[in-house]
C-alpha cells in the first residue's frame, strides 16, 4: 500500500495497521490511536519520497525541542542599557561573548540582570530585548 494522506485520513483501522506492518516492518502498537497511525505513516509516506532527515537536523530540532537551541551570538561591542531604581545600567558584550558590567564578566544577561534587581529573572526581559 503506498498511501496519499487523503487515503490514509478514509482508511479503515485495519488496514492502517496493515500499512503499518508494510511501512515499519512489525506490528503497530496495539493502543495506537487512529491519528497517530495515520500521523506516522504520513511521515514514512514523506520520508520515503524526499529522504529521512539528517542527523545534523535532527540534532537541531532535538536542542530546539529541549530548549537547548543555541542562541545567535552578539556581535563585540553590543550595548544593553537599562535603568533600575534611578541608575542607568550599562552592559557590553565583549569580543569572547561574555557580558560586562561594572568590570565583571558575566556568562549570561540572566546573571547581569540578577546582580542588578538581586533576583533570578529573564536578562532579556529585564533588558527589554526582543526577539
Amino acid at each position: 500500500m503506498d498511501p496519499s494522506f487523503e487515503t490514509l485520513k478514509t482508511a479503515s483501522r485495519a488496514d492502517l495497521i496493515d500499512a503499518w506492518r508494510e511501512a515499519i516492518g512489525r506490528p503497530a502498537p496495539k493502543h495506537i490511536s487512529r491519528s497517530l497511525l495515520i500521523t506516522v505513516l504520513s511521515f514514512e509516506q514523506q520520508a520515503k519520497q524526499y529522504g529521512r532527515p539528517n542527523q545534523r537536523f535532527r540534532q537541531a530540532l532535538e536542542r530546539q525541542v529541549s530548549g537547548k537551541a543555541s542562541k545567535p551570538k552578539l556581535q563585540s561591542g553590543t550595548r544593553f542599557v537599562r535603568e533600575h531604581h534611578g541608575k542607568t545600567h550599562v552592559v557590553e558584550v565583549d569580543a569572547a561573548g561574555a557580558f560586562i558590567w561594572q568590570g565583571k564578566s558575566f556568562a549570561s544577561l540572566s546573571q547581569v540582570a540578577k546582580q542588578i534587581c538581586g533576583y533570578h529573572c529573564s536578562g532579556h526581559k529585564f533588558f527589554g530585548v526582543t526577539k
